[in-house]
């Protein structure tokens, strides 16, 4: 294992691509007349966060081009089969590879999720159900869908 640089890992990416999938998911409710102003408040505060962290990691990665100037460290393994094959779609940037591989690692941890959920989805088709406690009073949320 080696550390990476923060922002750019499976987690940031995950979010930002639900972030960014929240409004497009709020459009049926819109549709359905569903939606409120206090989701669309909380759908920005998420997608403005997800768009600094896009932003913060854009300048860093020019800064560290700058930096490291036409050469960059230079190290064996997928990493760098990885940025070489990379640089040559993308020669100015150097979080090129370590974001690609966070999206592959991204999509092989979402299709397994997905494959143990068909295999455990009982045969009448449907899900179980989570039992989930009632709120008290006052408790509702909008992530819960009151």
């Amino acid at each position: 294992m080696f550390a990476g640089l923060p922002g750019i890992g499976v987690g940031t990416l995950f979010y930002v691509l639900i972030a960014v999938w929240m409004p497009i998911r709020e459009l049926p409710a819109i549709v359905q007349g569903r939606s409120s102003w206090a989701r669309w408040r909380v759908i920005g505060t998420q997608f403005v966060f997800a768009s600094g962290i896009v932003a913060s990691v854009a300048f860093a990665d020019r800064v560290l081009a700058w930096i490291l100037g036409a050469g960059g460290p230079r190290d064996v393994g997928p990493a760098r089969w990885l940025n070489d094959q990379l640089g040559l779609h993308a020669p100015r940037s150097v979080l090129a590879a370590p974001v690609t591989a966070s999206l592959i690692l991204l999509t092989a941890i979402l299709a397994v999720v997905e494959l143990v959920s068909l295999i455990r989805t009982p045969r009448g088709g449907r899900p179980r159900q989570a039992v989930r406690p009632p709120l008290a009073p006052g408790n509702e949320s909008i992530l819960d869908g009151n």
